[in-house]
């Protein structure tokens, strides 16, 4: 997200700057808005799409800018593009980079705020690409809360893309220079080295999109394409080019319509950035093609939408818009619950307000001033505007310390006295499905087990034996070590493994030894897709053709199927060849779901844990396939776990004192999976007609 940088007179010495093209800022206010509706209304749903259109306007300016400097002086000082790049992009960074930090300190639960800054150390030195992709691909850490600093990816990938570009544009330019220096457009023979830089990253990008998503998703090497495509559009209209008014407008407004129909036709599941990409990403090069080389007061009537004031003024804010809004997002539900209108309203204000103040106090006035002119000494006037705006910055230094304070103050600090597992009515004690449930006197948020900083980590035992994504095959063992104990097996993904803590310690006394399969993705359900279906497949053969067990224990996350109609039969067709060896299989029932209003609750400052939890319909929607599944195999015994969760209007977050959910993704904390342990097993046992 960059734009050019104006000043009141350009140096002699500097290339001659373009005009601010009001196209362009219209596609910068339109590429912002859909970014912060989609993070913030989930809509439109491929709203995502904004930042791939930054990154072509982003290739094409700054591209443009490094080759007028080239044809002017037959060199490109590095030393001054750095400059310019520091004074546009990290004066506003800084300044959010801060106040999130410091925010999070106060407002969030002591890990996540502990996250947070070290979230915004990576934010600042543009790492926080790879940062997010490291925290993507952690399993553990799917279905929390976001970083308030996830946005910053986009902007690490553009400073990581500018660290090489000015060296290949810079090299392109002095070699065809060089070789042809009676050539007449050697831009064009820079244009196809930029074009074929930008075809190798496309060509990963459709390999990397294909096998690892996550890491396609963020990677530098897989978006370089988008910026390539408009620095390739720089070099093509480095001299200008005639078309037909009436052209242009069809071209343009082809453009437009190719956005709208990327936003709100692409699936935020659909695999990304290649070739999905592609449609947004020409759809952006359309509109600044058929703007380039024109000023007329016709054309920008024609594209009224894009060229009117107001999107003229969202364009000029897009980059604070941008920095501001998701941190806004994260943060607000600590003093507000989400899903309300004062959310929302609260939430576009304070962005609004932000965005605002950060454009007129820190972006203006740094561009303005002299701080990092380097030969380009300011004038008198210029050196005392930056002097008026030395108060701006010592503030972000003392605030940048106030904020490492902060957080190495939340490190430090002690953890509240908490609620003991021990207490009689703990837990799934006072559960609505146990007979005779206990009330509890309530514990306040603070007091919970586990607490709400050490919740995102709570898996007690469950993942001791874990298959992680793309790694092969393991089981482990508990229980019963006598010869003649029972053979279980435990089959399933994270829903399975998350069962684990309420068996290890109790299965033993029935006799019973269990082995684990459980791993990242692996339903146990037939064919077996996804990254655990050569896993599957093994566990499967096992299960057929191995030393029969006497029972198959399973159950799945509801949320995983993506074909509801079918999901039943594909998981009686793995089910019921087991079966028919006279192995008994028990098929628990997943816990319902749970909304992030639910979990943001309890982090939330002044809500009580009772005011926490979720509707009991919207809990158990979509109904769970297992259900189904169950009464399509004779030999499946289901086992229902709904009333250890939820009354018949709620499903709690907090029971008998204990934060039920870990995560959004349905994952119960070990503290609860081992509370309500002892009814578990009781009610497996019935299963087993033991």
């Amino acid at each position: 997200m960059t734009r050019t940088m104006e000043r009141t007179a350009a140096p002699a010495n500097r290339p001659p700057r373009g005009p601010v093209r009001a196209d362009i800022q219209g596609l910068r206010a339109f590429a912002v808005l859909v970014v912060i509706a989609n993070h913030l209304f989930r809509q439109p749903q491929g709203g995502f799409v904004g930042v791939d259109v930054f990154f072509v306007i982003s290739g094409y300016l700054i591209t443009a800018h490094m080759l007028r400097e080239l044809e002017s002086h037959g060199r490109l000082s590095f030393a001054d593009f750095y400059r310019r790049r520091a004074r546009r992009i990290i004066p506003a960074a800084t300044a959010t980079i801060v106040v999130t930090v410091i925010a999070a300190a106060v407002l969030l639960p002591r890990s996540r705020a502990i996250q947070a800054g070290i979230d915004g150390v990576w934010a600042f030195f543009f790492g926080a690409n790879w940062r997010a992709l490291a925290t993507d691909t952690d399993y553990f850490q799917l279905g929390l809360p976001p970083s308030p600093f996830q946005h910053f990816w986009s902007l690490s990938v553009e400073e990581q893309f500018y660290f090489v570009w000015p060296l290949l544009a810079a090299g392109a330019f002095l070699l065809t220079t060089r070789a042809f220096p009676r050539l007449a457009r050697p831009l064009l023979i820079v244009g196809i080295a930029f074009a074929l830089v930008s075809a190798v990253s496309f060509a990963w990008a459709m390999i990397a999109s294909a096998q690892d998503p996550s890491a396609a998703y963020f990677s530098t090497f897989t978006r370089a394409w988008e910026l390539g495509a408009g620095a390739v559009l720089a070099a093509v209209l480095a001299r200008p080019w005639r078309l037909p008014f009436a052209a242009r407008i069809a071209l343009a407004w082809a453009g437009v319509v190719g956005l709208v129909v990327s936003v709100f036709a692409i699936p935020p599941d659909v695999v990304f950035p290649a070739p999905t990409a592609l449609l947004p990403v020409l759809s952006a090069v359309l509109v600044i093609s058929a703007g380039s080389g024109i000023s007329s007061a016709a054309y920008d009537r024609a594209l009224a939408p894009l060229t009117s004031r107001v999107s003229g003024y969202l364009g000029d804010i897009s980059y604070s818009l941008y920095l501001w809004h998701f941190p806004v997002i994260v943060l607000l539900p600590a003093l507000l619950p989400t899903g309300e209108p004062l959310f929302v309203v609260a939430a576009l204000v304070l962005t609004a307000a932000l965005s605002v103040a950060s454009y007129h106090l820190i972006e203006q006035p740094v561009r303005r001033s002299g701080w990092l002119l380097g030969h380009e000494r300011a004038s008198g006037a210029d050196a005392r505007r930056h002097r008026r705006h030395l108060p701006v910055l010592a503030g972000l230094a003392i605030a940048g310390v106030v904020a490492g304070g902060l957080t190495a103050w939340r490190i430090a600090a002690p953890p509240a006295p908490q609620v003991s597992a021990a207490d009689e009515c703990f837990g799934a004690a006072a559960a609505p499905g146990i007979p005779d449930p206990c009330t509890p006197e309530l514990a306040a948020a603070d007091a919970l087990l586990p607490s709400v900083d050490e919740l995102a980590d709570d898996t007690g035992v469950g993942f001791f034996c874990w298959r992680g994504e793309t790694e092969p095959l393991r089981s482990c063992t508990f229980g019963s070590e006598d010869a003649d104990a029972t053979r279980v097996a435990l089959v399933g993904d994270s829903h399975a493994a998350m069962v684990i803590p309420a068996l290890r310690d109790r299965v033993a006394a029935l006799g019973w030894r269990v082995d684990t399969y459980t791993g990242y993705g692996c339903q146990w359900r037939a064919p077996a897709t996804g990254d655990c279906g050569d896993v599957m497949d093994e566990i499967q053969d096992r299960l057929e053709r191995g030393e029969a067990y006497d029972i198959v224990i399973t159950t799945a996350a509801r949320w995983a199927v993506v074909d509801a109609v079918s999901a039943p039969g594909e998981y009686a067709d793995a089910w019921a060849p087991v079966a028919e060896r006279g192995t008994r299989v028990i098929v628990v029932g997943d816990a319902p779901n749970v909304e992030e209003h639910a979990l943001s609750c309890l982090a939330r400052l002044g809500a009580e844990p009772s005011e926490c939890g979720t509707d009991a319909d919207t809990a158990t929607r979509p109904a769970d396939p297992l259900k189904a599944a169950s009464a399509l195999v004779p030999a499946a015994h289901y086992v229902d776990t709904r009333d250890l969760y939820c009354d018949e209007e709620r499903c709690p977050a907090v029971i008998g004192n204990a934060i039920v959910y870990r995560d959004t993704a349905g994952h119960v904390t070990g503290t609860y999976m081992e509370s309500e342990g002892d009814e578990l097993v009781r009610r497996l046992s019935a299963a087993a007609g033991e």
